[in-house]
């Protein structure tokens, strides 16, 4: 019973940060259910309630267009290299994956917090190359929040902005993961029964969230979400 307290715990922790800032559910639930979980067990699921919980985002009612031309090349391409993320799971040590990208994404997260300035042109180009680094890490570990998140304070979108972006995002990727995963025969019974178990904490979350994303001020939105890169990339790091 204590186990799945814990598991419940996580899981309606990770929705309520998805719910305010649109990203962060595999980040926040990822390290700490790695103890129960392998990571080739635990990631679809994630891949599967990130999806979830991104569409409950997408449907909310919208004062204005939030995705320009950009943002949607960013989508594509992240679309098309989360195949190549998913091969990458199947076939190399994920933990490799892990350790090197945590270490990048601490240096980049302690960089912004004291301040530093490392934002470069972005010309369309930029976009699209984020958007594949982005995609194979998807595919790969279920977890392309921290550089999203850097990226997208670089290019200095608003915090709807930030929310809609991530979740799109998020949409397109996790549905061609899923795909790959079960070409590649990583999904499972077990999966879909974790996953649904999780969909009215996932759904809660996401709607408590946007509430609470009104009440925080764009200044304070932005440290939350490089704070919880940081955190995260630390226990994925320690793990």
């Amino acid at each position: 019973m204590m186990l799945y307290f814990w598991i419940i715990l996580i899981v309606s922790v990770a929705s309520l940060i998805k719910g305010i800032t649109g990203f962060g559910f595999a980040l926040v639930a990822l390290p700490p259910l790695l103890i129960w979980y392998s990571p080739k067990e635990i990631i679809p699921v994630l891949i599967l309630c990130n999806l979830f919980a991104s569409l409950v985002i997408v449907l909310q009612k919208k004062d204005r267009k939030l995705v320009n031309k950009k943002f949607q090349s960013l989508i594509f391409f992240g679309a098309i290299f989360t195949l190549v993320g998913v091969l990458t799971l199947k076939y190399i040590s994920e933990n490799i994956l892990i350790t090197i990208m945590s270490i990048f994404f601490i240096l980049l997260s302690i960089l912004s917090l004291l301040g530093i300035r490392y934002t470069i042109k972005l010309s369309d180009w930029s976009y699209r190359i984020a958007g594949m680094f982005l995609g194979f890490l998807t595919g790969s570990i279920s977890i392309s929040g921290p550089p999203l998140a850097l990226f997208l304070h670089s290019a200095n979108v608003d915090k709807e902005e930030f929310r809609e972006i991530f979740s799109w995002f998020s949409i397109v990727t996790a549905f061609i993961a899923l795909v790959g995963y079960g070409v590649l025969g990583l999904l499972t019974v077990a999966t879909f029964k974790m996953g649904f178990l999780f969909l009215p904490i996932l759904y809660l979350g996401s709607f408590i969230g946007k509430r609470l994303n009104h009440c925080i001020s764009p200044f304070l939105f932005k440290n939350i979400s490089v704070f919880i890169t940081l955190l995260s990339s630390l226990f994925l790091l320690l793990k």
